[in-house]
């Protein structure tokens, strides 16, 4: 029933992670569409190179520390470039934040047999099936990053991520 300044909708907007166009009442429209699938195929290929760059020498990884190194690579990047790589919402869970698309990419890679989930007692552990992981909707830049990152803790556990990121910040604030 009130008009909002702009800032006010900025910072509503912020808040319920939605386009300013949504609290305008202005239609999804199907650009809205293509950029979240680009979106998404961009995070696929974060996950998926992260997947990569931070297994184990068994080509496998937690569900977890693969979590931690797609965050890590986000923030990191966001930190020296003022955006996230991922272009995702982060949301608070128990575990520190991580996107709501994050679950949902990894179903939809395992069920385009690109990806292999096992469980191995508590842990859900993920390979990729084919050794290349895709790369053209990331910049060389960002594979460098994602790359350094993995390298800096492949062969770490889980555990050590885990710990490491909940001394961040934005683990912290959630």
């Amino acid at each position: 029933k009130k008009e909002l300044t702009l800032s006010q909708a900025e910072s509503l907007s912020a808040i319920l992670r939605v386009g300013i166009e949504s609290l305008l009442g202005v239609p999804y429209s199907f650009s809205n569409i293509v950029d979240s699938n680009k979106l998404l195929e961009k995070y696929k290929q974060i996950i998926l190179n992260s997947l990569k760059s931070g297994s184990d020498s068994d080509g496998k990884i937690t569900k977890t520390k693969l979590a931690k190194l797609v965050y890590l690579a986000d923030f990191i990047w966001y930190y020296e470039n003022s955006t996230p790589m991922s272009g995702m919402s982060y949301r608070k869970l128990p575990q520190g934040p991580v996107p709501d698309i994050y679950f949902r990419a990894l179903d939809e890679l395992e069920e385009d047999g690109i990806i292999d989930r096992e469980q191995k007692s508590k842990a859900i552990m993920y390979s990729l099936i084919e050794a290349n992981a895709p790369q053209n909707k990331l910049s060389e830049h960002e594979l460098n990053m994602i790359n350094s990152i993995g390298e800096a803790w492949k062969g770490k556990n889980t555990q050590d991520i885990v710990n490491f990121t909940h001394e961040q910040l934005p683990w912290q604030i959630c």
